[in-house]
């Protein structure tokens, strides 16, 4: 039985109900749902329970070895086109019962991270259209390609209960590489494909939003929203706010005072109410260091400014704390070998 990743421990979980129909989906691929979890560490025991929580990182495994065990390369994308809503357990009632889908995909976002630890997932609304994004955090977890693709199905498949099941997104987004039969992506969400694109996306327009759900229900919303954030809370996992991690809380203040313009270890230290030289010491704790994940933070944010054609690179420069644009070119150069300017090139979706 595989071990779990180093730095992905009890607090980097996702609850069970994301593999909600799983035995009986890879069984009928022809998979040994056994063998397959076992790999991956898991056991088939922990999927009977949605509100246990399962490691992420094995969560991701189960899906690679799967695609080992069934011959499909596609696994996690097939898996996530035939997931249902209500699988999702609270996280997938909290979107229901919201009262628009505008409400609903800014409450996945919100509350995802109460669902799946060391996740990053934000509802941005650009100027004709908007984005539903997607990724895992936790730089230890490799296996995230057929979990980018279940979760984009998934995340589709919640916006179809409110804009009807023809609906489709006018592009989805992918920050992994193009893999094999990647014609089934484009067939399977009916929309532009983009791979190697810095982050995981729905991208629509804004026109739906203010559609009602179907399901709407003001009441149960607040039941689901509280006992999915209770369930967190209890349990004792990391959750998105004063539970963060310390990589986490980190990263938000670094954010916080790139947009003010600094970006100084003294100042995010003030901010978390620690000397320097202890946030120095607990950083080093955890195998981490400020300008690691000072880089960490600008790589991530810099391939999501890229992916907004209305910012030039002049301003995201500045955005991320850079006070020459040709700093920030050489970093990126350094982090993904082109230039910001070929990379949107390379990356650009057309206009929705």
């Amino acid at each position: 039985m595989s071990s779990f990743p180093k730095s992905s421990g009890s607090d980097v979980y996702v609850l069970a109900a994301a593999a909600a129909g799983v035995e009986k989906f890879l069984t009928e691929q022809g998979g040994d749902m056994d063998r397959i979890a076992g790999r991956s560490g898991l056991s088939t025991h922990q999927f009977a329970m949605p509100t246990d929580a399962l490691n992420l990182g094995a969560y991701c495994r189960l899906f690679s070895e799967a695609e080992t065990d069934t011959h499909d390369g596609n696994i996690g994308l097939h898996f996530g086109q035939q997931f249902r809503p209500r699988q999702l357990g609270l996280i997938g009632y909290i979107a229901l019962c919201s009262e628009t889908v505008g409400q609903a995909a800014q409450n996945l976002a919100t509350y995802f991270g109460y669902h799946q630890a060391q996740t990053i997932t934000r509802f941005v609304e650009a100027d004709d259209h908007v984005r539903l994004e997607y990724m895992i955090a936790d730089t230890a977890i490799q296996d995230k390609r057929h979990d980018a693709e279940l979760t984009m199905g998934m995340f589709a498949n919640i916006l179809r209960a409110g804009l009807g099941a023809d609906w489709c997104p006018q592009a989805v987004l992918f920050a992994h590489e193009q893999p094999e039969q990647a014609s089934e992506h484009r067939e399977a969400f009916q929309a532009d494909i983009r791979f190697s694109a810095g982050m995981n996306a729905l991208m629509f327009r804004k026109e739906g939003l203010k559609k009602p759900m179907p399901d709407a229900d003001a009441a149960l919303l607040q039941v689901m929203k509280s006992s999915l954030v209770t369930l967190a809370r209890g349990a004792g996992h990391t959750v998105p706010d004063s539970g963060q991690s310390l990589k986490e809380q980190v990263m938000v203040q670094v954010r916080k005072s790139m947009r003010q313009g600094s970006s100084e270890f003294s100042d995010v230290a003030e901010k978390l109410s620690l000397s320097p030289w202890t946030l120095q010491r607990r950083l080093a704790q955890l195998g981490l260091s400020y300008s690691g994940l000072l880089d960490e933070t600008r790589q991530i944010d810099a391939l999501r400014y890229l992916a907004e054609p209305n910012k030039d690179v002049s301003e995201i420069a500045s955005l991320l704390g850079y006070t020459e644009t040709s700093a920030f070119s050489r970093a990126f150069r350094r982090w993904f070998g082109v230039s910001p300017r070929v990379w949107r090139q390379q990356n650009s979706v057309p206009p929705i």
